[in-house]
Formats: C-alpha cells, sequence, structure tokens
C-alpha cells in the first residue's frame, strides 16, 4: 500500500496525518500537530500575526520532512478559514514555498465539506448506514454537509461559525457567561440553512472541539446533555478545564462557544442527539489521493 501525507493548516491547530487506505479504510501511520492559533485576532483585525506566520511556515516545514522520514511523498498542504479569511494569507503561502518548495492550497468552504464529509463517513465504517448531516466545526468556519456515503454530499454550506470566530465575538469572559452563550445561540439558529431534513438523517460532528467534548463527558450527546454540559463547564475557567480534561488551554477556551454551536444546530434541525466522529479533511484528503493514485 502506497502512503499518502496531508498537512491540514487549520484556524487553532495544524495537523500532519501520514497513512495508508486498505479497502477504503485509511490507516494512520503516524500524526503531529502543532498549536499556531492562525485565527487569533483574524475575526477582529482581518491579519494573522506575524509570529504565527513564522511558525506555521516552520511546522509545516518539519512535518514535510516527518513525510518523508515515513516513507510518505511529499505532503498535500491545504488551508482552511483562517488563512482563507485572512488580509495577509498570501503571505503565508509565500513563506511556505520559500521554506519548503511546497504550494500550500487555499481550499474553498465547498472543497473542505466534501472531504470532511467523505473523511467522516469513512471513519465510522460499515456500521452507519443512511443519510447524514455532518457538522465540521473547526475554528474559523462551520461546515454542514447533507448526504450519504454511497452517493456523497447532496447540500452543504460554510459558515463563520468556527469555535475560535464565535469566541472571539461572543465570549468576553473566562468561563463564559450564560448570557453570552445565549446570544450566540441565537446568532446561530439565526444563519442556519432552511432545510428540511428527514427523520432518517442522522447528525456527526467532526472537528478538535467535537472531539474534545468526548474527554469530558462520555454521555450520549443529546441537546439536553450539551446546554447542561455548556453550563456546566462554565462554573470553571478554562484553565481548570484544560488540566482537569487533559485538554489545551486555547481548546478549553472555546468549548463553551462549541458545545453551545452543536447543541443549537440540533435544536434548528429537530434532532435529538450527534455522534462525534473521529474523522474528517484529512483523512477525506488521504482517501481522494488514494484514488487518484489508481
Amino acid at each position: 500500500m502506497s502512503r499518502h501525507s496531508v498537512v491540514d493548516v487549520g484556524s487553532n491547530t495544524i495537523h500532519l496525518l501520514v497513512a495508508e487506505v486498505d479497502g477504503g479504510e485509511v490507516l494512520p501511520v503516524t500524526g503531529e500537530k502543532v498549536s499556531a492559533r492562525l485565527g487569533s485576532g483574524v475575526e477582529k483585525r482581518g491579519r494573522i500575526e506575524e509570529e504565527r506566520l513564522v511558525l506555521a511556515a516552520e511546522a509545516i516545514n518539519l512535518f514535510a520532512r516527518i513525510s518523508a522520514l515515513n516513507g510518505a511523498p511529499e505532503p498535500m498542504v491545504l488551508a482552511t478559514s483562517a488563512v482563507r479569511d485572512a488580509d495577509n494569507g498570501p503571505e503565508l503561502v509565500e513563506k511556505v514555498r520559500e521554506a519548503t518548495g511546497l504550494k500550500m492550497r487555499l481550499i474553498s468552504g465547498e472543497e473542505e465539506a466534501t472531504l470532511g464529509f467523505r473523511g467522516a463517513l469513512s471513519a465510522l465504517g460499515d456500521s452507519w448506514h443512511g443519510p447524514a448531516l455532518v457538522v465540521d466545526l473547526g475554528g474559523g468556519s462551520a461546515q454542514l454537509i447533507v448526504g450519504e456515503a454511497s452517493g456523497g454530499p447532496l447540500m452543504q454550506v460554510s459558515l463563520s461559525l468556527g469555535s475560535n470566530r464565535t469566541t472571539e465575538r461572543f465570549v468576553g469572559k473566562d468561563p463564559a457567561k450564560k448570557k453570552e452563550l445565549r446570544a450566540l445561540e441565537e446568532h446561530v439558529k439565526e444563519i442556519m440553512p432552511g432545510w428540511s431534513l428527514s427523520s432518517r438523517v442522522r447528525v456527526v460532528a467532526v472537528g478538535g472541539s467535537a472531539r474534545a467534548i468526548l474527554k469530558v463527558t462520555l454521555d450520549t450527546l443529546t441537546v439536553e446533555r450539551l446546554r447542561k454540559l455548556a453550563a456546566e463547564i462554565t462554573e470553571h475557567p478554562s484553565a481548570v478545564m484544560a488540566r482537569e480534561h487533559g485538554l489545551t488551554p486555547e481548546r478549553a477556551r472555546v468549548l463553551p462557544a462549541a458545545i453551545t454551536t452543536l447543541a443549537a444546530v440540533l435544536e434548528h434541525f429537530g434532532k435529538d442527539e450527534l455522534t462525534v466522529a473521529r474523522g474528517g479533511l484529512r483523512e477525506g484528503t488521504v482517501l481522494t489521493l488514494a484514488e487518484e493514485e489508481i
């Protein structure tokens, strides 16, 4: 089996995945991540801080070397919301080219949604049947995609609901205040698409914040449980949450907004609960690269 390498330049974290594909299943070989927080301040200032640009280029250079050491060709470098939306995003593209010779691709929200949908459903395996609404909650944006594993996406939209962005816009306190989260909830519902989903459609959440919820609770993630969880974690500063649940401080800080957003999405579409999948953009990209090789 050939190995493929993807670097996912997200708003919170830069991830490396080196993997193989066997029978439609993504088999990780190695993975690394760096918390560069490129999206920090983009909502307010419209620019990525210079120090973060340098850190990102250095991380991608390191990841390219790790990929080679693990028998993969040069990585596919994909940039999402933070780089897409920042006025100086092209500066990072140039810094990466200078440091590594690699061309970073600024993918659209639609392409991000398609790849994330594919990676999410592949991670759920053969046990998953029927249509799904995949909510890919990143740091700068959220992709909502409806479709089936066999047929791919049918409807999709990219919204400015990433957990970094909504935290900067709505959450001024640490811990977050309940009235701040109520304002965020109202905003989420206001900009949701007017899709009518059948009762067969189940909801799948992917992304770092969705996975972080599983570190805080093992309960079924119903609307009611998510609301209670958001209230519970606002009783403690994010530093305490990070220490008690093994989260990075950055992830703990944005978690109240992320949980509130997911609960609002469920309620808007009249869905009772969601499933968290440990797959997304990177896995979907590896599957696509493996197919292109055939």
